[in-house]
Order: structure tokens, then C-alpha cells, then sequence
């Protein structure tokens, strides 16, 4: 049914239009919401293979802010979707006439009838130019074709279909994961769209366990087994370089167990770079261990920043802080001496502090308490005893100066060999424990450096034993004494005892000791001692210091030991005059060898001059007797040289003798001193063996003797210095060579002087042996009288009974 009113549309064609207007919006929201759909699902597995990707390679996942990044970009991306797909243009007014335009291009048989309708209906005012009739054939034209109009034909459906079966795959994809993995979906979703840091769950699980500090080999020795440091908050500090090992641990409950872990590392120099963990040996808590120690956590010196990534678990942001190790930088000791040491006078060895350093040496038995000061506030230390390898940790480190501690050592008996290691606020250690040593100086004997003067091998009854020399000790003598034991001549007197005799002396300024032991003086004392010729006196001086430490007493220090026979005077004068005549026979060997000297000095003269030539002197000729003539220059040569050995000869001469004579001299000296020693001198001969020998000989050697040797070594200056300058004079030296040979002439005729005055000695000597035999013949004579007289009165008594 049509309608003749051309104000109003036909309702069949109102149909129609509005229709094609709901396909048209249908279609746009169809097709942009697909594509919504498509823009989702493809951000959803593009985003899930950037975060989860990575940690299957052993990454981490990303960061919230890259998924905040992610999640702004997806949602701008379908906000501009909808908004150009869908709101743009669903909502965009779409008029009649509109509608019917796109229907007169789609179907040709409304031959602009649809669109004159519809627009003579809107538009009442266009109609008043055109005829009425006519536009109402043309109405009833186009509505005869609308039941011939599909509307479906108007659209193009492949880009909605595309977009509607791209948008149906890819939620399909979605709906099977969440089928096969609901949990992953959870978590993805729960990363990307509500930005949460729920973590990807993992195959593997390996954990960060600590280092090991690697040192020197006899470290753990020094501190015992060095335990685990491990990570506080993935932050460890150690010391400036050290050496360590990384320990890193997989489950093996876990689906995987990586087989290797890789370190992914940044030092604090810039220096970047990974490293392959070395597998260990599976452990008994069901962990596998991986373990490292190479560059760069060799010799470390800087702070090191890194991620351990093993198979798909990856451990973030560990830091290795180098900082200074801790270092004792200061030993101070209280030393509390031994009592015996002390001095308070003289303020010696009393209780002092002193500053350790590696030569430090303290006496034995002194008291000692370290004073240690190290860089750093500590928290503990840990004392190792090198010598009993006793361990001692130290814990109540000084909170107010936790810099330093107190160790009490108690009394030194033996070495300290201390190794000290140090534990710092930071937990760091010192990799290398700092050994504190100090020698302990035992207390040693007395040093007895003291001989006998004028005492020979043979002493009389009445002896005095003089002994000069020095003692000293390290921390002061107590007492020194001569220790003297007398071993009885006959067998029946040594089975009952040895006789010991002691005898203390004191000592002078520094220990110089300067005493007499006399025979004599202990024969009148109250104890008597006394000895009797062919006794044995084995002698020894001992001293004693003031060490009191031990139950052993004193230390002893001895000196030499001297073993004397005890003989008559008369014995001891006939060993003193053999020991006279044999320095007699040393002086008559010295004026031979120096008359040999003298000679030499002779021959050193031109021949003219030398009447007594002997066999080698230089001959006019310049050669030697029975030789070939030679040319003249060496002959002069020759003779130069002779005579320059001949210098030498006499000055190597004269030394020898002026160091024996001075020793014939001293020889003298102590049989006098013997003699007095031993209290058979006389007047007569301490003034001869004084004045008239021991004196000359000693006056001879000190100045005549050297005198020679003087002009002698100036003589051969001057030849050695013409021999060097190829001069040949045999007349050169004529003055120095006749010095030396007055000086020389002089000495001999001093020596024989001396000669004489002994040989008159002994002819003294040969009449007090006549005088000792006379008055020993006497003696046994009175003896005999005397036992004859009383033999005759025992015999008268017995007559008269």
C-alpha cells in the first residue's frame, strides 16, 4: 500500500533504509572489535615471549616499568583501534538520502526513484518545481523494487570475516594455553595487566650459598677451618685482595639441574664479562655445587656486581664490596721482668712498655701482655698458637675502642709465635693471619774470662794463686768463688774423699775480678786445709748469677780448668832454673839468627867494601862464579836484586827476633812471679831476674829492635825505588846500609851483655844447688844423729830395768 502524502516516507522504505543502517553499524562493530580482539591476542603473545623468552635463556623477566611500557602501549593501541574502527564511525549520523544513494549505486533499478523519495520527503520545499503526479510514480516505481533488494549484497564481508577469524585463532590460542596452563595464564596476566612482580616459575632452582676466602696454605691452619662468608641481602664485603671462591647450589628436587652455571659480571672499573662455573661433586643435602675462583674474583681489587644464570633461573644483583682489610698497625708489650732482674736503684728491668717489632727479644720468664692496635673497628679476633697449635678466639673486643684488644700471654718460657687474625665490623677477614714473634732469651751462665798469673804446672804447699780477668753476666753476678779439689797423693787418702775447697772473692767495677787464692791463709784458718807435695790441685773459678726461676737454682758459669802438681820449693826451683836455661838457649838462638841479619845487611855493600865475599855476592864482572860473562846491564841488575833480597832477609830476620825476644822477656817475668807466687823467692834473685834480665831484654826488643827494622825498611825503599827506576848503583844506599848495620851491631852487643849476665845467673844458681845439697846433707845427718842418739837412750833405759 502506497501513500499519496509526500510529506511523509513510504514505511516499506523507511524499512529499508534503516536496515541497511543497522547492517552498516553491526558491521562496523563487528569488524573493530575483531580487530580489538586481534590487537589483544597479538600483544598478549608477543608481550608473554618478551618477558618469558628471556628466562628461558636464563634471564630475568622484565621489569615493571618495561611491562608499565608494554600495558600503555597495548591499551593506546586499542584505544586507537576503537576509536577509528569502531566510535568514528559508529556512531556517525548516516542519513536517509544517504542510505538510499548507497542503494541506487548497488542496485541500479531504482533509476534515482529511491533518492528523489527520499528526498522530496525530507526536503517538502524541492517538490513545489515538479509536478505532483509525476513524483508520486516516481514513489510508486521505487517501491515496487524493494521487495527485489537484498541488502546482504551491499556489503563486503571478506575484511569482517578475516577480522572476525583472526580474532577467533587467536583467542582460541589464549583459551587452549589457559586449558594446558592455567597458572602461566594467571601469571602473565597478572604481570602485564595488573602489573604485579608475581615471578615465571622455574625448572631449575640454584641459590647463591657465599665465597670462601682462598689465602695461603698454612691460613686455615692459622684460624682453624675458615667458615662460609655468606651474602646479607645479596651484598658481601671482603678485603682489598683477596682471593675467593664462589659456591653456588642447584636443587636437584627441581624439574632441571643445570649443568653448568654461568656468572654474568660487572666490576666497578667498567670491566664486564661471564664466566662458566666449575660442576663439583653432588652433595649429601641434595644440592649440586658449582664453584668459581678465578679472575675476577682473583687478587680482587674492586667491587664486583653480578647475576648467576643457570639453565632458566637467573640470580640478580649480588655485590662483592672490596674494602681495606683489616691490619695491625701497632704491638705495644707490657713486659712485667723477672724479680731477679730487677734494679730499683738503679731503675733496671722494672716494669716498662715497649713497641714490638719483628727483632724483639725479651728475657726468660718475663710477665707480657700485647697491647694490638689494627686500622679498622673489629668484632672478634682469632689467636693461633704456631708452637702447641692451640686455638683462641677473642670476642670481648673493647666497645669503646673496638680498634684494639688485649691479649695476656702470662710468663714467657719458651718463643711466642703468635698468628693473630682479624675480624672487622664488615665481616671481613684478613686473608693472611699477621704473626706476632718474640724471642725469649734464656738467662745464660756467667762468662768467665779469667787466667792464673805467674802460676806454672807445679806449685808449693804455700802457694798463692793470683787470677786476674773479668765476669760478667747478662743480668748481674751473685757470688764468684774458686773451686779447688785436692786429690791426695797416697791411694788410702783419695778412697776416703776428695777434699774440696772453696773460697769466695768480690768483684770490682764491671765485673773485673783481681783475687788471690792463698794456701797459706787457708792452712791457719779454723777448717784447715792443707797440702803436701806430690797432692794433686785441680783447680776452677766459678760464678753464679741471681736466676731464681726454676728448682735448679743459679746458672754456673765456669772457667777454664787448671790442673797442678804440688811439689817441694826445692822441686819448683829445680823446674824454674831448667825453664831459665832453656830461655838462655831461645837467646843464644836469637843472637845467632840476628848475627845472620847482620850479616845479610853486609852483604849488601859494593865488594871493595865487603872483603869476605861469600858465594852469591855480585863480582865486578856482574856474574856469579863459574857463570858465563852476561851482558853488563844485567849484571848490574842482577847485583841490584841481590842486594835488595839481601834487605828483605835481614828486616824479615829482625822481626822474628824482636817478637822472640819479647817473648824470652815475658818468660823471665813469670818464673819471678812464680817465684813470688809460690814464696821461695829471694831479694837477690827478684832483682837479677828483674833489673838484669826480664828489663834489658824487654827494653831491647821495645825500642832498639824497632829502630832497626826502621833503617832497614828505608834501605829497601831506596833499592826497591832504583830498581824500579832501572838505576844500578851499587853505591846508592851506602849511608842507610851502614845505619842499619850500626844499629844492628849495637843490639848484638847488647843481647851478648845479656847473654853473659845469665850465664853468671846460673853459675849463681850451680852454687845454690851446692848450698841446697850441703844443707840436705846436713840435715840428713842430724836426722841420723838424732835417731842414733835416741836408739842409744832407749837401749840405756832398758839396761837399767
Amino acid at each position: 500500500m502506497t501513500t499519496d502524502n509526500p510529506d511523509q516516507l513510504d514505511p516499506r522504505l523507511y524499512s529499508l533504509l534503516s536496515g541497511l543502517r543497522r547492517r552498516i553499524r553491526a558491521y562496523v562493530w563487528l569488524e573493530g572489535l575483531a580487530l580489538g580482539l586481534i590487537w589483544l591476542g597479538l600483544t598478549f603473545w608477543a608481550g608473554l615471549a618478551l618477558d618469558y623468552l628471556p628466562v628461558l635463556a636464563g634471564a630475568s623477566e622484565m621489569p615493571r616499568e618495561a611491562r608499565a611500557v608494554v600495558l600503555a602501549v597495548v591499551a593506546a593501541g586499542l584505544a586507537l583501534i576503537l576509536y577509528r574502527w569502531v566510535f568514528r564511525r559508529a556512531f556517525v549520523p548516516l542519513a536517509n538520502r544517504s542510505m538510499a544513494v548507497l542503494l541506487e549505486r548497488q542496485f541500479g533499478v531504482f533509476r534515482d526513484g529511491l533518492v528523489t523519495s527520499v528526498e522530496l520527503t525530507e526536503q517538502p520545499d524541492h517538490a513545489d518545481a515538479f509536478d505532483p503526479a509525476m513524483l508520486t510514480r516516481t514513489s510508486r516505481e521505487a517501491l515496487a523494487e524493494v521487495d527485489r533488494v537484498r541488502l546482504g549484497a551491499v556489503f563486503n564481508y571478506q575484511p569482517l570475516i578475516r577480522s572476525l577469524l583472526g580474532a577467533g585463532i587467536l583467542t582460541i590460542t589464549i583459551l587452549l594455553f589457559y586449558a594446558f596452563n592455567p597458572q602461566a595464564l594467571a601469571v602473565w596476566v597478572n604481570r602485564i595487566y595488573l602489573l604485579q612482580d608475581e615471578a615465571w616459575p622455574r625448572s631449575a632452582l640454584i641459590e647463591v650459598v657465599g665465597v670462601e676466602l682462598l689465602g695461603p696454605e698454612d691460613a686455615p691452619q692459622a684460624v682453624g677451618d675458615v667458615p662460609l662468608i655468606p651474602f646479607r641481602d645479596g651484598r658481601l664485603k671482603v678485603a682489598k685482595g683477596s682471593n675467593l671462591r664462589l659456591k653456588v647450589r642447584a636443587a636437584l628436587a627441581a624439574k632441571v639441574v643445570p649443568e653448568l652455571c654461568t656468572i654474568h659480571y660487572r666490576t666497578g672499573g667498567g670491566e664486564r664479562g661471564r664466566v662458566t662455573m666449575n660442576r663439583m661433586r653432588r652433595s649429601r643435602d641434595e644440592y649440586q655445587q658449582y664453584a668459581f675462583s678465578g679472575k675476577p674474583l682473583q687478587s680482587i681489587l674492586a667491587s664486583v656486581q653480578f647475576d648467576v644464570v643457570g639453565y632458566d633461573y637467573r640470580v640478580r644483583d649480588h655485590l662483592i664490596e672490596v674494602v681495606d682489610s683489616p691490619a695491625i698497625v701497632g704491638v705495644e708489650l707490657d713486659c712485667v721482668f723477672p724479680p731477679y732482674m730487677v734494679d730499683e736503684q738503679l731503675a733496671a728491668w722494672t716494669p716498662r712498655r715497649i713497641e714490638w717489632t719483628n727483632s724483639t727479644q725479651l728475657p726468660h720468664g718475663t710477665e707480657v701482655t700485647l697491647r694490638v692496635r689494627a686500622n679498622k673497628p673489629l668484632k672478634r679476633v682469632g689467636l693461633y698458637n704456631v708452637d702447641t697449635q692451640e686455638t683462641q678466639p677473642l670476642d670481648d673486643i673493647d666497645a669503646t675502642d673496638p680498634r684494639q684488644f688485649v691479649v695476656p700471654v702470662g710468663r714467657l718460657n719458651s718463643n711466642l709465635n703468635l698468628d693473630v687474625t682479624l675480624f672487622d665490623l664488615d665481616g671481613v677477614v684478613t686473608e693472611r693471619p699477621y704473626r706476632i714473634f718474640v724471642t725469649v732469651v734464656p738467662d745464660e751462665s756467667p762468662r768467665v774470662d779469667v787466667r792464673l798469673r805467674g802460676i806454672g804446672t807445679a806449685v808449693t804447699p804455700d802457694v798463692m794463686i793470683p787470677a786476674k780477668g773479668k765476669i760478667v753476666d747478662d743480668y748481674g753476678v751473685d757470688k764468684s768463688w774458686f773451686d779447688a779439689i785436692i786429690t791426695r797423693a797416697t791411694v788410702a787418702e783419695n778412697q776416703q774423699r776428695e777434699q774440696p775447697v772453696e773460697q769466695v772473692f768480690s768483684l770490682g767495677k764491671g765485673g773485673e775480678m783481681d783475687a788471690v787464692l792463698d794456701f797459706r791463709q787457708l792452712r791457719s784458718q779454723t777448717n784447715s786445709v792443707q797440702v803436701v807435695p806430690k797432692d794433686k790441685l785441680s783447680l776452677t773459678i766459678r760464678s753464679a748469677d741471681k736466676y731464681n726461676l726454676t728448682d735448679d737454682g743459679p746458672n754456673v758459669g765456669s772457667g777454664d780448668r787448671y790442673q797442678l802438681d804440688v811439689v817441694s820449693p826445692e822441686a819448683l826451683l829445680t823446674l824454674l832454673e831448667a825453664r831459665e836455661i832453656g830461655l838462655r838457649r831461645r837467646l843464644e838462638q836469637i843472637v845467632q839468627e840476628m848475627t845472620q841479619a847482620r850479616d845479610f845487611l853486609l852483604r849488601v855493600r859494593p865488594q871493595a867494601a865487603t872483603p869476605d865475599r861469600e858465594p852469591g855476592d855480585a863480582n865486578p864482572a856482574g856474574s856469579e862464579p863459574g857463570e858465563k860473562p852476561v851482558d853488563e846491564q844485567k849484571a848490574a841488575e842482577r847485583a841490584q836484586s841481590l842486594r835488595l833480597l839481601r834487605v828483605q832477609q835481614a828486616l824479615q830476620q829482625t822481626r822474628k827476633s824482636a817478637q822472640e825476644l819479647l817473648g824470652v822477656a815475658a818468660g823471665f817475668r813469670e818464673i819471678r812471679e812464680e817465684l813470688i807466687n809460690n814464696r821461695v823467692d829471694t831479694e837477690d834473685r827478684k832483682m837479677r831476674l828483674k833489673e838484669l834480665i826480664a828489663d834489658p831484654l824487654q827494653t831491647t826488643g821495645e825500642t832498639m829492635f824497632p829502630e832497626l827494622e826502621r833503617r832497614e825498611e828505608v834501605l829497601e825503599r831506596l833499592l826497591l825505588d832504583d830498581l824500579n827506576a832501572k838505576r844500578y848503583d851499587l853505591d846508592s844506599g851506602q849511608q842507610e846500609t851502614a845505619a842499619a848495620i850500626s844499629q844492628a851491631n849495637d843490639i848484638l852487643a847488647e843481647l851478648e851483655g845479656l847473654l853473659q849476665q845469665m850465664l853468671d845467673l846460673e853459675t849463681f844458681n850451680e852454687l845454690l844447688d851446692i848450698v841446697r845439697q850441703l844443707i840436705g846433707e846436713q840435715e840428713r845427718v842430724l836426722g841420723e844423729t838424732q835417731k842414733t842418739h835416741n836408739q842409744m837412750q832407749r837401749n840405756l833405759l832398758r839396761d837399767l830395768e
